[in-house]
């Protein structure tokens, strides 16, 4: 401790004059011996001193009757003793700068699990002890410093108040125990100071080997030639061994998927082991590095990670299970097999980490699932004969609420329906447009039109009119563009109505005339009406009759 405050007062000391010019390194070398001579002189001494006392204390000890008195003694004895071996270790630190020799004990430890965790955490401890180590001795020599300044201070206040007592006044026996107490003091003073001056020195020696440290760059670049470089080899060994393995394991599927696609429950299995040994693997691949390396403090973070990732992993367990089954084929969801997500029929492919549903009718709509939402449906056969969806891109449709346009695109999201030509789009999303029913116009379709003539062609209106409006109809259709597209048209008598004969044209269309859905409608109509104008035929018009009360 002295050396310590010496070196500080002549730093301050130096800082206080800036214009003499500063002593040498040697110059303060040589005084900073000088003053730990003195004080190793005065140690000396003051053993000496208190070594007599001991053996005069001890010839009173025999002389004395008393056993209130030879406890007293006894006291004074073993506070001398415990003094005298306080002073010989300052003695010691001020010789060896502070440092002390530490004993290792070797003890058999029983099996612990908990002690095992302990002497795992233990290096790290030790790192960070070592870090904080210079901190903390730094703030015990502190407190030793103030603890000496204070009893000091009470000591020689108490010696002051002794200097007031009148001797003259005291009787031999009081005298001899005042002078005996007044040396207890005085020889306690002398005690501290000494103690005080090795703290100070102490704390001086602290604080210069701190300054003769490496900077913060320096131990950086210590950092990476060492643990740094250990980390980094740690890191490399893990991503190796694991692309290493993980390109292999596609290899190896890419050449088996050649031959047969679809994968056995065996092989599942073994596809599933193989990647948790290739996780094992890579971890194992960093520990192996840093015992080779020997760096404990490493390995004891990693240990201590590895069961941070355990226990955080340990409520998802249930999931991976649930995943691990759907993978092995005994989950709710099997490969090839149809579910619906977000209102979309879709194939479930192959099934992996990530799966890929893919609907038949709709090449271009893909969506890639993890297997924890594969989870949430349950699939089933898909029959020959159903449909994955209604219509594709480019199909015209009918909507049940009387919408009619060409499928401009689809999305698991949403469907576009626009005029043939892609102008006026309007959205609809995938359930709206389910739910709306469509009409594949695309696949082929009928158009049932209604028309009507007088009722005074009754006699052969159920004979010879129908197929007469037929012919006519049929001529007229075929002229059309879309002429080349109809199937069959038939006539026939619907219902003698209030004021007409009425008869419903059935029109059926092959799918390429679904763009001109709307103009076959009309020209069912407009070719009725040429067949009435042809044979001269009357259509009625609707009557209102107007009945008068006579009174």
């Amino acid at each position: 401790m002295l050396p310590y405050a010496l070196g500080a007062a002549w730093c301050m000391a130096e800082n206080s004059t800036p214009n003499v010019q500063k002593k040498p390194v040697e110059a303060r070398s040589d005084t900073h011996r000088s003053v730990s001579t003195k004080i190793l002189n005065e140690i000396s001494k003051s053993i000496n001193e208190q070594k007599n006392n001991i053996e005069k204390q001890k010839v009173l000890l025999r002389k004395t009757k008393s056993e209130q008195d030879k406890n007293v003694i006894q006291e004074e004895i073993d506070s001398i003793q415990r003094s005298i071996s306080d002073q010989t270790q300052s003695f010691e630190i001020i010789l060896t700068s502070g440092l002390q020799l530490n004993g290792q004990k070797s003890e058999k430890i029983e099996f612990n699990w908990q002690k095992d965790l302990l002497e795992i955490v233990q290096p790290i401890m030790n790192e960070l002890h070592e870090l904080t180590a210079v901190k903390r001795e730094l703030n015990r020599l502190k407190q030793q410093i103030s603890f000496y300044d204070l009893q000091i201070h009470n000591i020689r206040k108490a010696l002051n108040h002794m200097l007031k007592t009148d001797l003259d006044a005291l009787k031999p026996a009081a005298l001899s125990r005042f002078q005996k107490i007044q040396e207890k003091w005085q020889s306690q003073l002398k005690e501290s100071e000494h103690l005080l001056e090795v703290a100070q020195l102490q704390h001086d020696e602290v604080m210069r080997s701190q300054v003769d440290k490496i900077t913060l760059g320096e131990q950086f670049q210590k950092f990476l030639a060492g643990r740094g470089i250990t980390l980094l080899m740690a890191i490399t060994a893990f991503f190796l061994v694991f692309l290493s393995m993980k390109l292999l394991w596609k290899l190896i599927t890419r050449i088996y998927r050649h031959e047969n696609h679809r994968e056995t429950y065996i092989q599942r299995v073994i596809a599933v082991g193989y990647h948790v040994f290739m996780v094992v693997l890579s971890i194992v691949a960093v520990f192996y590095v840093f015992n080779t390396r020997n760096d404990q403090v490493l390995t004891a973070i990693g240990v201590l990670l590895l069961f941070v990732i355990i226990w955080a992993l340990k409520s998802s367990i249930p999931g991976y299970i649930a995943e691990i089954q759907t993978f092995l084929h005994a989950g709710p969801v099997r490969e090839g097999e149809r579910i619906v997500y977000n209102g979309v029929p879709m194939q479930v492919g192959d099934l992996n980490f990530h799966t890929k549903l893919t609907n038949p009718d709709l090449p271009g709509l893909v969506v890639r699932l993890p297997l924890s939402e594969l989870l949430n449906y349950v699939s089933r056969p898909s029959g020959s004969n159903e449909p994955w969806f209604p219509c594709k891109q480019g199909d015209f449709v009918l909507l049940s609420d009387g919408m009619y346009g060409m499928i401009k695109s689809i999305s698991i999201e949403s469907v576009v329906l626009s005029l043939s030509d892609g102008r006026m789009p309007k959205t609809y999303m995938v359930s709206d447009f389910l739910a709306a029913s469509p009409r594949n116009l695309s696949q082929g379709f009928f158009v049932i039109s209604e028309f009507g003539i007088d009722y005074q062609y009754q006699e052969n209106c159920t004979t010879q009119i129908p197929e007469i409006f037929r012919m006519g109809i049929q001529k007229g259709i075929q002229r059309e563009s879309f002429g080349s597209a109809l199937l069959d048209l038939t006539v026939q008598f619907s219902q003698a109505n209030a004021s007409s004969l009425d008869y419903k044209i059935f029109a059926k269309f092959d799918g390429k005339a679904a763009s001109d859905y709307y103009p076959i409608i009309r020209a069912l109509q407009r070719y009725a009406v040429e067949v009435c104008n042809q044979q001269q035929w009357e259509i009625p018009f609707a009557q209102l009759t107007i009945h008068r009360q006579v009174d």
